[in-house]
């Protein structure tokens, strides 16, 4: 756009030429050049396209007739300066003045209907993408519009906007994942969690958040974390803290309190690495872990088994593998019923 135009009055023939593909090179790269001077200049020439498209997306819902109604807009727009000459040649000349009218009242036109509809919906919702694992899910990663990468759990859900704002990237999980921020200095990343907010500018970390949990869980494996609590009332105490690597945050929910330990799990993330860790781990905690790592029923009969402990370490063995190395260790029996695997004293 030619530097004497301001936001206040920009060349409104122009951009509508520019919209409509109509444009030459030279006044395409002027549109941009127009657009590169300023901020605001550049968002002017974004809410345009953005309301254009809306408009038009709104048109063919109503099912307007727009060949009808843009012939309207031309003829109450434009004004025919000469008519047909005695030898039958039609010829139009049309001014410049008059053309920058024209597509100002069209700007304003679109504009306007865009309004009326809008008006009913109170506020103009971002468009999300959703992501929900299944209940026994085989873990996946995601990439986000930032390019950082989001590893579900099962039966959880991730909800993001196809495009981040310009100042701050936000995401919504209902479950359990682990994030694998990109960094960004200018553009802190935050994860609504249930109760929990989770601010980060580039780390990775685990948060647990399902909703009947009475917990929510945070667990930094690299980098800095800032988990915020939504507090019922306005309450300065435990409202939030700073993990560092090695730290685990735990949000309880009935409180709302946020409590910081060192992490002592070493299986807090093996429903991602299937890699699982027991030191004198008791073998009905060690069943939990197997049943939440890979979705499993395991059950086990006997008085004496809750009474063993195995120490042991496996790195991505299949759940079968594991079981027959705890039945070989224990001398116990293992059978399978539908799918249920079942551990019962010889």
């Amino acid at each position: 756009m030619k530097t004497k135009k301001s936001i206040e009055n920009p060349d409104w023939e122009l951009i509508a030429k520019f919209m409509s593909n109509e444009a030459s090179l030279a006044e395409k790269e002027e549109v941009e050049q127009w657009a590169a001077q300023s901020e605001q200049n550049c968002k002017e020439l974004e809410k345009t396209e953005v309301l254009l498209n809306k408009t038009d997306w709104f048109f063919r819902l109503k099912n307007y007739d727009t060949d009808t109604a843009w012939q309207q807009v031309r003829e109450k727009s434009y004004s025919v300066q000469s008519s047909y000459s005695q030898n039958n040649n039609p010829k139009r000349v049309f001014s410049p003045a008059l053309l920058r009218y024209a597509a100002a009242v069209l700007i304003a036109l679109l504009l306007g209907a865009t309004g009326y509809y809008f008006g009913f919906k109170n506020q103009i919702r971002e468009v999300y993408s959703e992501i929900i694992s299944a209940e026994k899910q085989v873990v996946n990663e995601y990439v986000l519009p930032d390019g950082s990468v989001v590893t579900l759990n099962s039966n959880s859900k991730l909800e993001f906007p196809k495009k981040f704002k310009k100042n701050v990237r936000e995401v919504t999980i209902s479950g359990e994942a682990f994030f694998d921020v990109k960094s960004d200095p200018e553009k802190p990343f935050i994860i609504h969690a249930g109760n929990a907010e989770v601010k980060v500018l580039g780390t990775s970390f685990n948060v647990c958040a399902y909703p009947e949990a009475e917990t929510v869980e945070v667990v930094v494996e690299a980098g800095t974390v800032e988990v915020i609590c939504h507090q019922k009332k306005k309450l300065e105490e435990n409202r939030k803290l700073l993990l560092n690597a090695g730290e685990k945050g735990t949000l309880l929910n009935y409180s709302r309190k946020i409590e910081k330990t060192l992490n002592a799990d070493p299986n807090y993330l093996a429903w991602k690495t299937r890699n699982l860790v027991f030191d004198q781990t008791p073998l009905n905690e060690v069943i939990q872990y197997l049943n939440k790592t890979y979705h499993t029923d395991i059950q086990f009969k006997g008085k004496n088994i809750e009474q063993l402990v195995l120490t042991a370490q496996f790195e991505k063995k299949s759940v079968d593998f594991i079981l027959n190395v705890i039945q070989l260790t224990f001398d116990l029996e293992l059978t399978r019923e539908n799918e249920t695997y079942i551990l019962s004293e010889g």
